[in-house]
């Protein structure tokens, strides 16, 4: 069992870090709580509704966005085209209003352009908004990844592993930005990270999967001396 009778309240307007080993458990939690997997038992709620049967394209709209653990962009296209994939939910499926821009707001085609545009220089790549992804670095796709799913203001953030392949430079950008999505941008973010130096500098409350279970949830500094995280991370007990 894969996970196994795990329960967890995300707070609003925190970073709250899903940590284990490999093999805990974290990704299928994830994809469950994103919608990719179901479940066998239990729920899932968002915003005190049942979201545990609603399919992932309903979940999007409803303020639910991820990123994945292995970067799933199109690499024949640019960064902004891309980016504007995050944005389906909200422009017009009416060609006629959006090509000659009718409506009180404006061309939504356009709006969306001017949201991509506003997360990528948040995010510090808005000079490669027109580049293609095939020639550009790993963390170039990593924060383009991250604008798609951010440029539709989501309420809850799921990262999953958006360290990956990073230089400590890059690293300590990412640490920063997500402190500043939570508190500029006002989403809520669940992230999963092998990195642990960076869960503990961002996190709000940190939680330990183990073999499909919660060991350990609380504050970073305080989960990380307990002797059943260190048992579940290096195999052996604390006095040994």
């Amino acid at each position: 069992m894969a996970v196994d009778n795990v329960s967890m309240n995300i707070d609003r307007g925190c970073i709250h870090g899903l940590i284990g080993p490999n093999g805990a458990g974290k990704s299928t939690l994830f994809n469950a709580m994103s919608g990719l997997v179901p479940i066998k038992q239990g729920s899932i709620c968002f915003e005190g509704v049942d979201v545990t049967h609603l399919p992932v394209h309903l979940r999007a709209p409803r303020g639910i966005r991820r990123t994945f653990q292995h970067v799933q962009l199109m690499e024949d296209r640019t960064v902004l085209e891309n980016v504007l994939v995050g944005m389906h939910s909200s422009i017009s499926t009416n060609p006629f209003k959006s090509v000659f821009g009718l409506g009180a707001e404006g061309s939504p085609d356009k709006a969306a352009r001017e949201a991509a545009r506003e997360v990528l220089q948040f995010l510090g790549i808005g000079h490669i908004a027109l580049t293609e992804m095939g020639g550009l670095t790993i963390a170039e796709h990593r924060f383009a990844e991250l604008a798609r799913a951010l440029v539709a203001k989501p309420r809850l953030l799921l990262l999953d592993e958006p360290a990956a392949g990073l230089s400590l430079r890059s690293t300590e950008a990412l640490d920063t930005l997500l402190v500043r999505i939570r508190d500029e941008w006002g989403a809520t973010i669940v992230l999963v990270e092998h990195r642990i130096d960076l869960v503990l500098n961002v996190s709000d409350v940190v939680t330990v999967l183990d073999n499909g279970s919660i060991i350990a949830s609380g504050r970073g500094q305080d989960v990380i001396e307990d002797p059943g995280v260190k048992r579940a991370y290096l195999g052996v007990d604390e006095e040994e």
